[in-house]
């Protein structure tokens, strides 16, 4: 470690002056701008360099960019039920789920909804901002939603929702 400092100092300090590597005999690596008996001269590689466009060029893409419409049919998507880190109680283990969508859902254009359940496909892609799931598991599930096109591609999609399902067990009725 200490000689990979030094040799970033001398790399630093040197940039364009020759470098050697030789061993001594404790077996030590060390780097020089020295040249010695038995050193060998050390082929860095050409430092990175960056050149910032005009700022002619950057108005112009920025104005390209503004004339361009937007690539989303869609502003906000959002699930108003259940909310995030909700505790849903139900023995039945039924939930039901409601998206907001801004503007409304395209459905001419193909457009539709496709629900995920803990990161899976939930049924195929629905025409509904509403849906159910029944007999869930007890425990914590996650629920996201995208709005697909009619080739699958997803256009819009909304944050993770975690929500905590409690059914009551047969192992403890009585709770």
């Amino acid at each position: 470690m200490r000689y990979f400092i030094v040799l970033l100092v001398l790399l630093t300090g040197l940039a364009q002056a020759e470098i050697y590597k030789t061993t001594n005999a404790d077996g030590e690596v060390i780097f020089s701008d020295q040249p010695s008996p038995g050193a060998e001269q050390v082929q860095l590689p050409e430092l990175p360099t960056y050149s910032a466009p005009s700022a002619h060029t950057r108005a112009r893409t920025t104005s390209a960019a503004q004339k361009q419409p937007p690539k989303s049919h869609y502003q906000s998507m959002v699930f108003t039920t259940p909310e995030d880190d909700a505790t849903l109680r139900t023995n039945l283990g039924d939930v039901s789920a409601s998206v907001s969508l801004q503007p409304v859902l395209k459905i001419r254009l193909g457009h539709r909804i496709q629900y995920y359940l803990d990161d899976v496909p939930h049924g195929k892609p629905v025409a509904m901002t509403k849906i159910s799931f029944t007999n869930l598991d007890r425990g914590s599930h996650l629920l996201s939603a995208s709005v697909v096109d009619a080739q699958g591609n997803s256009i819009i999609s909304t944050d993770t929702v975690v929500f905590h399902l409690h059914r009551a067990s047969i192992n403890f009725p009585n709770r």
